[in-house]
């Protein structure tokens, strides 16, 4: 009798774990279908490759920036601007790099080509030939964001934050899509890093960018921290070992250096901003202020406001490959203290970035990115086209409508103000995060933010490796393309 029972209680545990295990592979492959298709290791679309033309690639407005010719070689915009301006978000076809190539193989090697289409190809005694797709980047755009970063490793990054729609998507150093066969060969030399896309890849400290998180926990988790008002009177100062807290305490020996067994946060220039709201640290980005909020914010919800902000997790967008940035507080005041500030070990990729803002624009809504605007079958018969699609809602309450009034504010009047632009409304915050102890390197310049306007729903962010400060070098190149958007 007990080992019927037995048998029974065993049967049951192995259905419950099969049904578990169907479950999963249903949302694995929900999840990571797209990726692994366009994978390099997928052997379908490598035998697919050498039997089937690819279709042509162009961009939102009919530039053609791929195409194959009768004899199946695989050619790229002749303006060189516009390709390498645009290598990262094409691609190539050797499957070194998840760009359009990859990711939309299914449409441009024509896996999803309908049978009719297959068929009038083949009477007519035609190669088959995949779908052609049209992006939503704009090509023209994207060489200009690139002209503006010079000689400096960065990117730029731009979305449509009512659609989700992907303008501007551009890194550099960037690679020739032309030019595989020569990197392959060792024929020509490819700067390192230059097949990362930073713009959706790149992960980096985030300097005063993060005290966009830093607001957002003090929100939900200090009770009328908006009516409150801080003191802002010089450095903050911690015991060097411990890492604690101390009060009333001057670090500073009589040559005005800090004493060997002190450690201090202080703000650019060490300058003290006296008493403050909120709104106003954040317009003029005070670090004294936003380290003793993440302080008072405690490490538990600060990691819990950042992780529901998409650190420490994943991102699995249909039409891209991103990186999501990662956040610890630490173990002592003094790395909570910076971690508020966007110090520490905070890291952010571009992307994430223009997210946050987009949200901030949207209610707290942020959209799904999109990179595919249409697909087009034989006779150009289009069968897809782009539709919006809500990815996330990440801020709520006021969260939304506090952040937008205080990055206006910052572009107005505080560090952002070189972003401005003649007619709009821009509103962004600025980020010059330190990478160097010894101050020998020049900080990142960051900028994130966006146009407050239905007719130019746009969301930036611009970041300049080692290119100094964020309201003077990233600020300004946000503001000039976010002009040359608007003309569009």
């Amino acid at each position: 009798m007990n080992t019927r029972r037995n048998i029974k209680g065993m049967l049951v545990v192995f259905i419950a774990l099969f049904l578990l295990l169907a479950v999963y592979l249903v949302y694995i492959i929900g999840a990571y279908g797209a990726y692994w298709f366009s994978s390099p290791y997928n052997t379908r679309v490598r035998e697919r490759q050498n039997t089937v033309l690819a279709g042509d690639i162009y961009d939102r407005n009919g530039i053609i920036l791929a195409y194959t010719d009768d004899d199946g070689s695989r050619f790229y915009s002749a303006d060189r601007d516009v390709r390498l301006a645009t290598a990262h978000v094409i691609g190539d076809n050797t499957g070194q790099t998840l760009g359009a190539e990859a990711l939309f193989s299914k449409y441009l090697l024509g896996f999803e080509q309908d049978i009719g289409a297959r068929l009038a190809q083949l009477l007519e005694n035609k190669q088959q030939k995949g779908a052609d797709i049209t992006l939503t980047v704009d090509a023209a755009l994207c060489a200009y964001a690139r002209s503006l970063l010079g000689d400096k490793s960065g990117a730029v990054f731009v979305m449509n934050y009512k659609t989700g729609e992907v303008l501007i998507n551009t890194s550099s150093p960037e690679f020739d899509p032309q030019r595989m066969t020569d990197y392959a060969s060792g024929n020509y030399n490819l700067a390192d890093g230059s097949m990362v896309n930073r713009a959706t890849m790149g992960r980096y400290t985030p300097g005063s960018v993060f005290k966009i998180v830093t607001a957002v926990a003090a929100l939900r988790h200090i009770p009328g921290v908006e009516e409150r008002s801080f003191h802002c009177d010089g450095a903050l100062v911690f015991d060097k070992k411990s890492g604690t807290l101390v009060e009333g305490m001057d670090p500073y020996d009589g040559d005005g250096n800090v004493n060997a067994e002190y450690a201090v946060l202080s703000d650019h220039d060490q300058s003290v901003h006296g008493t403050l709201t909120l709104q106003e640290a954040f317009i003029h980005s005070c670090n004294h202020v936003f380290a003793e909020l993440a302080l008072e914010v405690g490490k538990d919800n600060m990691k819990k406001t950042a992780e529901s902000l998409g650190f420490n997790g994943e991102y699995l967008f249909d039409e891209l490959v991103a990186y999501c940035g990662m956040y610890d507080p630490g173990e002592t005041d003094f790395n909570l203290a910076w971690s508020g500030v966007g110090q520490d070990t905070d890291i952010v990729t571009p992307v994430q970035m223009t997210l946050l803002a987009a949200a901030a624009a949207n209610d707290g809504i942020a959209m799904q990115p999109k990179l595919l605007k249409s697909v087009h079958g034989t006779e150009n018969t289009s069968y897809r086209t782009v539709q919006p699609e809500e990815y996330q809602t990440l801020l709520k309450g006021n969260e939304a409508a506090f952040l937008k009034r205080s990055m206006l504010g910052v572009v107005e009047s505080g560090t952002g103000k070189k972003a401005a632009v003649e007619g709009l409304s821009v509103a962004g915050k600025t980020g010059t995060a330190e990478i160097s102890s010894s101050g020998e390197i020049l900080p990142h310049a960051w900028f994130t933010g966006f146009i407050d306007s239905d007719a130019h729903p746009y969301a930036i962010t611009v970041i300049v490796e080692r290119g100094g400060g964020g309201g003077t070098v990233a600020a300004p190149i946000a503001g000039e393309i976010l002009a040359a958007c608007c003309k569009k």
